[in-house]
């Protein structure tokens, strides 16, 4: 690889500029062209080794765009001017997006739980004094602004998960409107992967009859309040835990069920008897 692809690689991983993929060449009926590399991006090839044509260049990214785009990392075989082919394309997706409104003691170790498990994470808080890099060193932005004017102008998509946390119940439901203005303006498989908001069930009851009759085209199903799995969460901390499992259930798509569960009975296993010396 050259340096100069190496440094755009590197560039896009970062910024978090757009899904990135590097193509190497590993199979060519012309020895010289095997282990030159192709970056792309899913509208266009971003950059390619000297060595290679531009004529087979804009096959390759023929060839490996449908599944780029499906975010697979594996190997393509296919025929180009009577010449067998074989690339092996790596996909370096762009991160989902963890937004954590509130700069409270939950939201600490949220953060750090959303950087360990792959998410760009921004912390917004509308007081200066919490919403700093001293507090979040490992968030990827700490925006202090109102809660209200962030969300009118934050861009969302299905790879955007929120979790609303802040001093104030009535800051939540405020972020959770505009949030639900801008959806209802877009169509349902655009909008937001997750929106968690905390707050008693009785509380919550409360506000879900009041947003039933303000949006009536939505149909609340990426809307998870209480936040959280049900288990037992105390400290901050085990709050923590209980919502990024939640959001990780959602991402992945998964029952959120104990594994366990897999196994119907233990007594139907068959156990290796051990051997008596």
């Amino acid at each position: 690889m050259s340096k100069q692809m190496y440094e755009k690689l590197l560039q896009s991983i970062k910024e978090h500029q757009d899904d990135v993929a590097l193509v190497t060449i590993t199979s060519h009926s012309d020895k010289s062209l095997i282990g030159s590399k192709i970056l792309l991006q899913k509208d266009r090839i971003v950059l390619g080794d000297v060595e290679l044509s531009s004529e087979l260049q804009t096959a390759i990214f023929d060839q490996v765009i449908p599944i780029f785009k499906k975010g697979l990392t594996k190997a393509v075989q296919f025929e180009h001017r009577h010449s067998q082919i074989e690339c092996y394309m790596e996909v370096f997706p762009k991160p989902p997006s963890l937004i954590v409104a509130g700069a409270g003691h939950v939201s600490e170790p949220v953060v750090e739980i959303g950087k360990m498990t792959g998410f760009h994470v921004t912390v917004i808080d509308d007081r200066f004094e919490f919403a700093n890099k001293e507090r979040f060193p490992t968030a990827d932005e700490v925006i202090c602004t109102p809660y209200v004017k962030f969300f009118k102008n934050l861009p969302v998509n299905p790879n955007t998960f929120i979790v609303l946390l802040t001093r104030g119940h009535k800051f939540d439901v405020v972020s959770l409107q505009e949030l639900l203005r801008k959806e209802e303006a877009i169509e349902q498989e655009r909008r937001t992967a997750y929106i968690g908001m905390i707050g008693s069930r009785r509380r919550i009851s409360g506000v879900f009859e009041q947003l039933k009759d303000e949006f009536t085209d939505h149909n609340f199903t990426n809307i998870y309040s209480p936040v959280g799995l049900d288990i037992g969460g105390q400290t901050p901390a085990e709050i923590a835990v209980s919502i990024m499992a939640e959001i990780l259930k959602v991402k992945n798509r998964k029952s959120g069920k104990s594994l366990k569960e897999k196994i119907p009975s233990y007594s139907q296993l068959k156990f290796r008897e051990r051997v008596k010396k």
